[in-house]
């Protein structure tokens, strides 16, 4: 889009506040819930059980799974130019609602979860083209969604590009994916107008600092840079504001900073640190504080965040305990379970830090933990709650079934949400008791077939 047509919907005045975030009346548990196949909310009373009050729905690897496709959202919904299919989504999405009081959804996701036809990943497709989906996404679903991540722990994009394209993020790879997310907030605002426009985050974030390993998982080991991903890596979001700064001095304008504060209004992250790198959530949270993110009208103004969702990622130490398990098996490495729970520790340690000003405390609406459902890796169980798989052996894709179980990860999450609850109630009582007979129990809901392209 030319410069002179580009719409202007960013008030000068500063971001427009999320409000089924920002004025949610208790504590977020949320969870990364990862859409399996066939059945695409398989694992969701389980989930639900646990306490967790958001799930963020996502696409990434339904490939992996019979009836899935390679491309994420967009591709299991646009099979061809012109050949949409919604009912699957549309379903997912109501069943997903009829269980949680908010959900989350992600338009993208990972940099290739793209239409084949389209290209290989977002580098490769116009803008333009990427911010009409996004809008459409929005416009379908605003009535039921309460933010809407454009992609997925986007400051590591470069890191798998590198190791898949042989190639990085750079200065033009970078402006093009802050010019993305601008034309996205513009298509959204010029489709549903700003409020609902306020539901748009540019994407989850992860922070990596010493850990060994991030990433085991269909025989693919990937060794960390060292270094905070959060406030150092490519498009992380220090990173997304100089760049937008950058495309505004090439603009002449102001237009596109504004536009990626207003995305950057509410952060969601999570800590990806095995027990190898000693950097917890809370140190995290100091970080960001001290340098400067989180905003308040009188102690920083200039800050860009409004609400913050921290949170824990378990893969990376169940990587980290895999490999010590064969490397050095007399050595002891905590458990995932005992990680999320010195994790959360940590942020309620920093909660009640009164060395912390409490305004920027008060910008902290929750936990979320990633992954809250998703299959087994090649390193094990890295989720909350897990279910059955099948392997066709001739074309190797998955099939996700009934029983799902919850795992120790997953039972420590409840501990956590239970003992939170119980401080914080009267009563005392657990309103989301764990159904252990849910374990093996048939799922209460029939799984559709694939619909027909409509």
């Amino acid at each position: 889009m030319p410069r002179s047509e580009a719409p202007r919907h960013v008030s000068p005045l500063g971001p427009i506040l999320n409000e089924r975030l920002s004025g949610y009346p208790e504590r977020i548990f949320a969870g990364d819930y990862e859409v399996v196949g066939p059945c695409p909310w398989l694992g969701q009373r389980e989930v639900r059980s646990l306490g967790t009050n958001l799930v963020l729905l996502h696409y990434h690897h339904r490939h992996e799974f019979a009836g899935g496709h390679p491309q994420g959202l967009w591709g299991n919904v646009q099979e061809a130019p012109g050949r949409y299919s919604w009912s699957e989504v549309d379903r997912l999405v109501d069943e997903t609602a009829r269980r949680f009081p908010m959900v989350g959804l992600y338009p993208v996701g990972w940099a290739h979860m793209v239409p084949k036809f389209l290209g290989h990943t977002i580098l490769e497709i116009p803008p333009d083209v990427i911010a009409e989906w996004v809008a459409t996404v929005v416009e379908r679903y605003q009535e039921t969604i309460a933010v809407f991540p454009i992609f997925y722990e986007m400051n590591v994009f470069d890191l798998f590009y590198r190791a898949t394209d042989a190639r990085h993020y750079a200065t033009a790879e970078k402006m093009r994916i802050v010019d993305i997310l601008w034309r996205c907030h513009d298509a959204v605002c010029a489709r549903s107008g700003e409020k609902v426009a306020s539901r748009l985050t540019a994407g989850t974030f992860v922070e990596l600092t010493h850990s060994s390993f991030y990433w085991m998982s269909e025989g693919k080991l990937l060794e960390l840079p060292q270094g905070s991903a959060l406030t150092e890596a490519a498009l992380s979001p220090p990173d997304l504001l100089r760049t937008a700064r950058a495309l505004d001095v090439a603009r002449s304008d102001g237009h596109v900073e504004r536009a990626i504060r207003q995305l950057l209004h509410q952060v969601i992250f999570w800590n990806a640190d095995d027990s190898g790198a000693d950097n917890t959530l809370g140190d995290d949270l100091k970080r960001l504080v001290s340098d400067g993110w989180v905003y308040d009208r009188t102690l920083n103004p200039e800050g860009f965040v409004h609400v913050l969702l921290p949170g824990w990622d378990a893969q990376p130490q169940n990587t980290y305990q895999y490999l010590s398990a064969r490397i050095a098996p007399e050595r002891y490495v905590e458990s995932a379970a005992e990680c999320l729970q010195r994790h959360y520790e940590s942020l309620e340690r920093f909660l009640s830090n009164p060395s912390v000003p409490k305004a920027y405390r008060d910008r902290i609406v929750g936990f979320v933990l990633d992954d809250v459902f998703k299959c087994q890796k090649q390193s094990g169980i890295t989720s909350a709650v897990y279910p059955e798989e099948t392997i066709d052996a001739q074309t190797g894709q998955r099939h996700a079934a009934e029983p799902v179980h919850i795992s120790t990860l997953g039972t420590a999450y409840h501990e956590i949400i239970r003992n939170f609850r119980a401080r914080s109630t009267a009563a005392g009582h657990d309103p989301f008791p764990v159904d252990t007979s849910a374990h093996t129990r048939t799922q209460d809901l029939p799984c559709p077939r694939r619909s027909a392209p409509i």
